[in-house]
């Protein structure tokens, strides 16, 4: 009798083993799927015949461009994934001034703000004559501002992607009589008109961020991956590459700095160069190797021209063309700085350009 059981039992054993391999083996009907997408193709786009209307087909849910491009070691912990709104200390609506030019920051993809742009002027009952999602433009038919003597006038509302992924920046454009009737300004006719505008505006958009509609038409035809990503050169050195113009890129490092804690020393504008100390608190090197790794190296640090304010770098900013610009680190002695810490030191100062 005990043979018997013994013999079912194996049997009973055997079987539940196989229907586990058949249920959920690499084979089963139950397999981990979760590394499938490394098997996907992609796929050449679908071509219509000759005369067939394609405009409801399009990219409903298009994969955003991946921001960083630089390379991981053999060795790495996965990183986690980056929040949409890199700044955490962002504003949400923010008015901005360089020279003689004025923008707002939003904090909200474009796709997100143009529908409040439009409930703007929906609210202040002002005639939309133009509006193109596809350019980020909405102009206004000709008003009449109440006041003595004064002067018809329109304005032109521009959105584009702001630096940082999940961000925008708004653009006001005033135009009166004097500047003709056929095609808009360069800049506004009146700046104190395009102020008020501006200002208006940008109380409207921080009292409606939680506004909820999208407009799908303006979110694919504007660019939303933001004009800050992390490249590597042709030596695998990474770099910071930014889409603005020197004018404006070269006080957006500083400000970026100055919000990563960095302590600025000095800057050379003619140069490109900001020299500055930064002070790393992080252990990186004992959370990984743990206690002995410190223990071995105790007192045999190698950075012998590091101070209170931390470790002197070079930070330089060289232009590629007219729009774009590169951000580089060096160390001030002239050191070789490793991939993995230029990367970390880069990642830091590109979450707060803006």
């Amino acid at each position: 009798m005990k043979l018997v059981l013994k013999l079912i039992t194996g049997i009973t054993v055997i079987i539940q083993v196989s229907a586990c391999s058949w249920l959920f083996g690499d084979d089963g009907t139950f397999r981990d799927r979760s590394n499938d997408y490394r098997q996907a193709k992609v796929e050449t786009p679908l071509v219509l015949p000759a005369g067939i209307d394609s405009e409801s087909l399009d990219d409903s849910y298009a994969i955003p461009p991946i921001s960083d491009r630089t390379s991981l070691d053999e060795k790495f912990i996965i990183p986690r994934p980056e929040a949409l709104s890199e700044d955490v200390e962002r504003d949400t609506v923010r008015i901005n001034t360089l020279g003689d030019q004025r923008w707002i920051l939003v904090d909200g993809a474009p796709g997100q703000v143009w529908p409040r742009l439009r409930g703007f002027l929906s609210l202040n009952q002002l005639t939309v004559q133009r509006a193109d999602a596809t350019s980020g433009m909405l102009e206004t038919a000709w008003l009449q501002p109440s006041g003595e003597n004064a002067l018809r006038e329109r304005y032109r509302l521009r959105i584009e992607q702001g630096v940082q992924r999940g961000s925008s920046e708004v653009y006001v454009l005033q135009a009166d009589l004097r500047a003709g009737t056929d095609s808009w300004p360069k800049s506004s006719s009146s700046e104190e008109r395009e102020k008020i505008m501006t200002e208006s505006l940008a109380q409207y958009l921080a009292d409606s961020a939680a506004a909820a509609s999208v407009s799908m038409l303006a979110q694919q035809a504007i660019d939303s991956s933001g004009k800050v990503t992390l490249e590597e050169d042709a030596n695998a050195i990474p770099f910071i590459k930014l889409k603005l113009n020197f004018s404006r890129a070269w006080p957006s490092l500083g400000r970026a700095l100055e919000k990563a804690e960095f302590s600025i020393d000095d800057l050379n504008r003619d140069e490109k160069l900001y020299y500055v100390h930064y002070l790393d608190n992080t252990n990186d090197e004992e959370e990984e190797d743990g206690f002995f790794s410190w223990l071995w190296n105790w007192g045999k640090s190698t950075d012998t021209d590091k101070t209170d304010l931390g470790i002197p770098y070079f930070i330089r900013m060289t232009p590629i063309n007219d729009t774009t610009v590169s951000i580089t680190i060096e160390r001030q002695n002239g050191a070789a700085l490793d991939n993995k810490q230029t990367t970390k030191i880069l990642k830091l100062i590109k979450k707060h350009i803006a």
